[in-house]
């Protein structure tokens, strides 16, 4: 699989083609690779193309801990430091915390798209689910803007900084 044939297969689709209906083989031999900064890279060869990279974001599923790129012929593994998305800023409306991720898209957090904590190195980091069972991580910027929010307005409960967001306490860090 070439990067011009997933291009070439993915033509006509909405935003979000049904990946979770498409079970195409998997493909051997070509390997993309997202790091823990969330740049994304093809045989060790980094993806610069934003367009490019808006458009793999769309055909990523997730199977148990494994992320791919589908199409509905062909199936790439992509291995994940941490995960595929990287949300980069976000919005405070009255009663919701709306997330941007670098690649274009945004959510609601909700009942659908919370947060959780995961152990990565000796530390725990939020993670949120962006879409489906697909994930982000907060860049460092934003992570800080939300734990001073959080503090600010103490949002602590059992020692876990959360953010509130459609009646729903979303956890962000451990208070120690």
């Amino acid at each position: 699989m070439s990067i011009s044939k997933i291009t070439t297969d993915l033509k006509g689709f909405n935003k979000f083609p049904p990946v979770e209906k498409w079970n195409p083989d998997l493909c051997d031999g070509q390997e993309f690779y997202i790091d823990r900064e969330g740049d994304w890279f093809y045989n060790n060869s980094p993806i610069k193309n934003i367009k490019l990279l808006n458009l793999f974001s769309t055909v990523l599923k997730k199977e148990l801990d494994n992320y791919y790129l589908v199409t509905p012929v062909e199936k790439v593994a992509v291995k994940v430091e941490i995960a595929p998305y990287v949300i980069v800023d976000f919005k405070i409306t009255d009663d919701s915390i709306i997330l941007c991720t670098n690649l274009n898209y945004e959510f609601i957090l909700d009942i659908n798209h919370s947060t959780r904590l995961i152990k990565h190195g000796d530390t725990y980091i939020p993670i949120a689910t962006v879409r489906g069972n697909i994930e982000g991580f907060f860049n460092r910027n934003t992570y800080y803007n939300l734990i001073d929010i959080a503090l600010d307005k103490e949002y602590i409960k059992d020692k876990l900084l959360y953010l509130p967001s459609n009646n729903i306490n979303h956890p962000i860090g451990k208070i120690a």
